[in-house]
């Protein structure tokens, strides 16, 4: 039992250990889930759900019931005129007459269904339309806000990669270090050395510790950024993995000299989306010219009596149409048909502008990508050459040919080379992600 507990704590200690390291694609599907934002995004497609219920009742039958009751404490009085009451004997006004009298019983109850129902009303088709085409747009909106939030994580996301990157090679070069300084403390106590020799692999050592420890330092900053994009904890632990060398995929040649497909891109398509209501509002300014026709149907029956045995049941009922024509709207329609048209060529500047920034942004992405992997090409053969170039003075210093300050020169342009060629990888990655970014992707 001892045995198969701890194999259990085991495999849920291991379990969290899995879920705080991410890779890029698993903190862009946390992202996706958590980003506030998006989830937004999605409230706002539950929102268009609940307009197209809320405009589709319009058009069906609305069936209302209605129970008043009216107690008389005491029942109105009523003053009739003078000559309502005529003498039979003489035939003028009787003044003997008792003119205040009480018409109505002291209880009354009144049940009543009204039937409303539209038949005719061209405005209620365009509208439904309209609302049905404004549930897609948040459909559209949803998917450019993922997308959005996809290329945030992953500019978040690699300056972490390019940090532990220099981390790494800050640490082998301070392991390299000191295993060289040690072999010089080694020769200075036989005497074939200086004391500053061994100073001066001192400070390159205290140098590369300091740099490496400010580096560490900003990864903390840059790790807090990505958590606030991928909506992750402040307070939990994230440990990401992965090296921009797995990221160094080069584009398909359709994307370096293909034609621009612009419905690729999220934004276009909710821009075209825009397009469509503005031609559905305009249909439904212009429908503001046409009459619309309603019917009804009420049933009522009541109650009155001063006592429920002594009351009177009653039953009443009716149906109808009533037809509403616009006349003369004092050119309320007019203008709003104007306005519309308006916002309808207003869409169109729009996605014609919007096509020249894609437009734009690709050729940027494809002049960049090109660019940069001409400059990793070279820093690559600087690396190579840097190395070799270390090796040799390294050689040479054992060898007692060569002097200290040769092999600080070589190791100060090793270090540059590895950080140049580092900052290479990281130009290509970014210049990938642009490219597939400026491409819909």
């Amino acid at each position: 039992m001892r045995i198969r507990n701890l194999f259990l704590i085991l495999l849920a200690s291991s379990g969290l250990a899995a879920q705080s390291q991410m890779t890029l694609e698993q903190a862009i599907n946390y992202a996706l889930s958590n980003n506030q934002e998006i989830q937004l995004a999605r409230l706002n497609i539950e929102d268009a759900d609940g307009q197209i219920t809320e405009r589709r009742a319009f058009g069906i039958p609305q069936l209302t019931a209605d129970i008043g009751y009216t107690h008389y404490l005491e029942v109105p009085t009523t003053v009739l005129p003078a000559d309502f009451f005529i003498d039979p004997n003489t035939g003028q006004p009787d003044p003997n007459a008792e003119r205040a009298v009480q018409f109505g019983v002291k209880n009354n109850l009144t049940g009543t269904l009204a039937l409303n129902t539209m038949l005719f009303d061209p405005s209620y088709f365009v509208g439904l339309k309209a609302a049905r085409g404004y549930r897609d747009y948040t459909a559209q909106e949803l998917i450019s806000s993922q997308r959005k939030v996809k290329y945030q994580v992953i500019d978040a996301f690699l300056p972490v990669l390019l940090v532990d990157e220099n981390l790494a090679n800050l640490d082998k070069n301070i392991a390299n270090l000191r295993k060289l300084r040690n072999e010089t403390k080694a020769l200075f106590d036989e005497g074939f050395v200086e004391m500053l020799d061994v100073d001066r692999l001192d400070l390159s050592i205290a140098t590369i510790q300091t740099e490496r420890d400010n580096l560490a330092n900003q990864r903390k900053v840059i790790l807090n950024g990505l958590k606030m994009v991928m909506g992750y904890p402040m307070a939990k632990d994230l440990d990401i993995t992965g090296n921009l060398q797995d990221l160094l995929k080069a584009p398909d040649d359709r994307d370096l000299s293909g034609k621009v497909d612009y419905l690729r891109w999220p934004d276009y398509r909710v821009a075209l989306q825009g397009k469509n209501l503005a031609e559905l509002n305009v249909k439904l300014a212009k429908y503001g010219y046409l009459p619309s026709l309603y019917g009804f149907a009420n049933f009522q029956r009541t109650f009155q009596g001063d006592t429920a045995d002594e009351g009177i049941w009653a039953n009443a009922s009716l149906a109808g149409f009533s037809l509403k024509a616009p006349l003369f709207d004092g050119l309320l329609t007019r203008g709003k048909v104007q306005r519309a048209r308006v916002t309808e060529q207003n869409t169109l500047v729009q996605i014609n502008m919007l096509e020249q920034q894609i437009d734009m942004s690709v050729q940027n992405a494809r002049d960049q990508y090109a660019s940069a992997i001409d400059k990793l090409r070279n820093q690559e053969k600087n690396l190579n050459l840097a190395e070799r170039i270390y090796d040799t003075t390294r050689i040479k210093y054992r060898e007692g040919v060569g002097s200290s300050l040769e092999i600080n020169q070589a190791e100060q342009a090793l270090f540059t080379a590895q950080r140049q060629h580092v900052q290479a990888q990281y130009d290509v990655v970014r210049a990938i992600q642009s490219l597939e970014n400026a491409l819909g992707k």
